[in-house]
């Protein structure tokens, strides 16, 4: 781990639509891939939708957790989207836990 943090701020890459929501999907399995993994990646606005429910990005966080990645979803986003039951991945968070994680580390990547 090279204590890295992944601010992800949507379910899509680029534009909304089917190509936006591949290239996010290609993203983490392609993240899945590489030898150096962020120490947490914290899912803010739409991209909660990534850990909930059956979708797509599931399998991925899920197998990214597994590999000792920690994933965070805002409770505030969740309750939004009305999904807070349905998390499938990770752990709820909240603002100032991702306040606090964002504040502490060297490098943060935001999509």
């Amino acid at each position: 781990m090279m204590g890295k943090i992944l601010l992800l701020k949507s379910d899509v890459i680029g534009e909304s639509g089917e190509l936006g929501r591949k290239l996010m999907l290609n993203f983490l399995g392609t993240l899945l891939t590489m030898e150096s993994l962020p120490k947490a990646i914290y899912l803010l606005n739409r991209s909660v939708l990534l850990a909930t429910n059956d979708s797509e990005g599931v399998e991925a966080l899920k197998r990214l957790e597994a590999k000792g990645v920690a994933i965070y979803s805002c409770q505030t986003c969740l309750g939004y989207f009305n999904v807070l039951d349905v998390l499938k991945v990770g752990s709820v968070g909240n603002m100032q836990s991702t306040l606090n994680a964002l504040f502490s580390e060297n490098s943060v990547i935001t999509f």
